[in-house]
């Protein structure tokens, strides 16, 4: 009988991002991600099953974009970032480990959540990759902590990398580390999700 494995990783990297005024393309994004991948498939031994990743590479040769289209990775966009989050949480059990890494841009927006934030407050949070679409979003912070909270609710061990700006005060206020174009908060009227 094979062991099971008790680790499952959320992994997601966004070089490329639909155009907007905020947010740039990046580079190195998605080449961290694929390490990482490789190293919890390679090393740690841990099924595809148990391994989500969403990826926005930046244009490729034609061979690496052929490669990638067999792997059939699923865009980092606000929709499927939730839907990962929410396969992840049915299938991850108390006492499992949960490895959740993001590589991509961070940002400010102004609060779609004025009961909890406040009305002059700004939500921060991580950038999906369909921003610059007409229904585009931020996952904002509360979102995310809700997110979270399901997996340690449920008694999930949970580790998460935000390689980005604004992740939650992490960098202590420096905004000079990395954030969009001249620092500005995006003010697109948005829509909570119900």
């Amino acid at each position: 009988m094979a062991e099971s494995n008790n680790f499952y990783a959320l992994l997601i990297g966004i070089d490329r991002y639909e155009p907007n005024p905020f947010y740039k393309d990046l580079k190195g994004c998605v080449r961290d991600i694929d390490l990482v991948a490789n190293y919890v498939e390679n090393t740690l031994n841990v099924p595809k099953k148990q391994i989500w990743k969403l990826t926005s590479p930046l244009e490729e040769t034609k061979s690496l974009s052929v490669f990638r289209s067999a792997q059939q990775e699923i865009k980092p966009t606000y929709a499927n970032i939730v839907q990962a989050f929410k396969e992840l949480t049915a299938q991850a059990q108390s006492g499992e480990q949960v490895y959740i890494h993001y590589s991509g841009h961070g940002g400010r927006a102004v609060t779609i959540y004025p009961e909890l934030e406040g009305g002059q407050r700004q939500d921060e949070g991580i950038v999906p990759s369909d921003i610059g679409s007409s229904d585009g979003r931020h996952l904002r912070d509360v979102e995310m902590a809700t997110l979270l909270k399901r997996l340690t609710d449920k008694g999930c061990i949970v580790t998460v990398i935000f390689d980005s700006c604004h992740s939650g005060g992490a960098t202590r206020g420096d905004c000079a580390i990395r954030g969009n174009e001249n620092n500005l908060v995006d003010t697109t009227a948005r829509t909570p999700i119900q």
